[in-house]
């Protein structure tokens, strides 16, 4: 259906997309362009907004991946001039994996082929949503809805302006919690990239190795991640999405530090704990 142009840039580096590239790629006749915005594989939150007016400016379609932000961090979809924005029910929202939601504009309906493949034939599914009863053009996962409408009706009882708040407050905790205990964050910064609200990258600091960071804090009950692919080994990542609390964020802090003092890492306990308490406060 397309060839595909990569705009490069070294993610085992932590590198943020450099938004020239991405003009340049559009510039040389791009005519939709895809964009993962929360990147949670290193922890980066990128320039949706910034993406979105050079693909208005070359008149091309944009497509975002929102997995790990809507229902957690801002997305303005029209605004930024997203053409199709995925969401999954596993993360921000908070319900059982397995199902995804799209919000698909005007330009995009348009610009469909008329013979797209079986299982993503969205036209298949706009017609049965507009029955005078909506549903889906294939048996759906029930159960799966059901859940899927309770996470949401969580959401609208905290007020998605204050779910949004409270996953920047958190995600700022942990990065307050790692710079007090000289652990170094991942992600290289630009003047338009910035870290994600909903999952934080670090390196390993030195003196520990990543199964024994990993495994220490396991041992404590609570489950980190670490590096995929070329970076593992050489980080490990705290998400803090979802339907959790600043217990469960102070908990973590402290399982970490609790690890690197056991193993000489840090001096002493408390710094990290400590900072994340003054950012929750």
């Amino acid at each position: 259906f397309g060839k595909v142009k990569s705009v490069k840039f070294d993610w085992t580096k932590g590198e943020s997309i450099e938004l020239d590239s991405v003009e340049n790629a559009l510039a040389e006749g791009a005519k939709a362009i895809t964009l993962v915005h929360n990147d949670t594989s290193v922890g980066i939150k990128n320039p949706a907004k910034e993406i979105g007016d050079l693909a208005k400016k070359y008149g091309a379609i944009f497509i975002m991946d929102g997995v790990t932000t809507i229902g957690g961090d801002e997305v303005l979809v029209d605004k930024w001039g997203v053409d199709i924005a995925v969401v999954g029910s596993q993360k921000c929202i908070g319900a059982p994996p397995g199902l995804s939601a799209i919000s698909v504009s005007k330009k995009a309906w348009e610009s469909m082929v008329d013979k797209p493949p079986y299982y993503i034939d969205l036209k298949a599914y706009k017609k049965s949503a507009n029955k005078e009863t909506a549903q889906t053009p294939y048996t759906p996962a029930v159960s799966l809805f059901f859940a899927m409408q309770e996470a949401l009706r969580i959401v609208k009882e905290e007020g998605l302006e204050a779910r949004i708040k409270r996953h920047a407050q958190f995600s700022e905790a942990l990065r307050a919690a790692a710079d007090a205990m000289n652990i170094e964050m991942f992600p290289q910064l630009n003047n338009y990239s910035k870290y994600s609200n909903t999952v934080t990258a670090m390196k390993i600091p030195t003196g520990i190795d990543d199964k024994k960071l990993r495994n220490g804090i396991k041992e404590l009950g609570i489950q980190v991640s670490g590096g995929q692919g070329a970076l593992e080994g050489k980080i490990f990542r705290i998400g803090s999405m979802g339907n959790i609390s600043k217990l469960d964020i102070l908990s973590t802090v402290q399982a970490v530090e609790i690890v690197l003092h056991k193993n000489d890492v840090v001096k002493k306990m408390g710094p990290g704990v400590e900072a994340a308490s003054n950012v929750l406060k």
